[in-house]
């Protein structure tokens, strides 16, 4: 049991990260749009993933792990949102966007191994209602790159 216990603070640890990576990402997004709708959308999400690390910070204690063990920080989804910082200057809107899903879809993924790795079932809820949420932000992305000048 011990041994599962590691695997999933490990699954648990990489979410954590990544939604670190993720409220710097949609935060440097939100601060440097200058449409006030997609702003406040990304500045939004910043602080959905706020909300997701402090719920995963309580499951890793709850599973008797240190909150502040830090992991492999090459992971692909700091990566994408290294790139997309990089990228943000004389981007357009929808490339932004673009950006903002690559990043999420890899978050999803994460999140899909660690929902893998089976879970004790409070924590199996949890993570399934983050990886819905993000998938949710997946699709309002996808629907404000379609129709940006319709809101």
């Amino acid at each position: 049991m011990h041994n599962k216990n590691n695997e999933i603070l490990k699954h648990l640890h990489d979410l954590l990260q990544t939604n670190e990576d993720s409220i710097k990402g949609y935060k440097d997004a939100a601060d440097h749009l200058e449409e006030g709708e997609l702003s406040t959308i990304f500045y939004r999400l910043s602080q959905q993933r706020a909300l997701f690390k402090e719920e995963l910070k309580k499951c890793i204690r709850e599973l008797g792990g240190e909150e502040n063990e830090h992991t492999d920080l090459s992971h692909e989804v700091q990566r994408l949102w290294m790139n997309f910082k990089a990228g943000l200057n004389g981007s357009d809107t929808k490339k932004i966007i673009e950006d903002c899903k690559k990043a999420d879809k890899q978050a999803s993924e994460n999140y899909e191994k660690a929902l893998k790795a089976d879970p004790p079932a409070y924590i199996k809820e949890i993570l399934a209602n983050q990886h819905r949420m993000i998938k949710g932000a997946e699709v309002q992305l996808e629907e404000f790159k379609k129709h940006p000048e319709g809101r």
